[in-house]
């Protein structure tokens, strides 16, 4: 029985470091879908939206560009996708402005950035499944509009809990087409 525990715990970790590794090279591609940008209540814009996932010559830096077609005009974000620490899921988007966001890929399937911008919060969130990915912004204003919480109930002690206005959302669902 235990060197069936043994066998389990090391295929789980192998196969967790499998998938890792193998991203960004299983999401190379070109994706394209329309971006939908959404009010309080309705859809205020779509915008056409590719995602362009290359090699380069260097194994530890990728094309990361991001294309908005508006209205005949396109929007090209020519961004680098830096392996950081890949067995610990960790990249880092360079704009090539000076400006590095850090993301993080959890199950190879999902890749993450949370930051903040000027006064609001973003997240940024990347899900891969088949040959498609769904993209989904989501921001809000960085000073909370409520805290609760800090407080004891009955025996125990509750954290302080801040709220954040959700202003922002857009998602866009890509499709492989190379």
């Amino acid at each position: 029985m235990k060197l069936f525990s043994v066998f389990l715990i090391l295929f789980c970790f192998s196969t967790t470091i499998y998938a890792q590794q193998s991203f960004p090279k299983s999401w190379l591609g070109e994706y394209k879908g329309e971006l939908l940008i959404y009010g309080v209540d309705s859809i205020k814009m779509k915008i056409d939206m590719e995602l362009k996932i290359g090699k380069t010559s260097n194994d530890s830096i990728y094309d990361w560009t991001i294309i908005y077609n508006f209205k005949g005009k396109s929007d090209v974000r020519a961004y680098s996708l830096i392996v950081s620490d890949q067995q610990k899921g960790h990249y880092k988007i360079d704009e090539r402005n000076s400006i590095i966001i850090d993301s993080y890929l959890h199950n190879n399937s999902v890749f993450t950035s949370f930051f903040k911008v000027e006064e609001s919060n973003i997240i940024a969130t990347y899900s891969k499944i088949g040959d498609t990915i769904f993209f989904e912004i989501i921001s809000s204003k960085s000073e909370a509009v409520s805290k609760t919480g800090n407080s004891k109930y009955k025996e125990e002690e509750i954290p302080e809990v801040f709220s954040f206005e959700v202003n922002g959302r857009q998602n866009a669902l890509l499709k492989k087409s190379h």
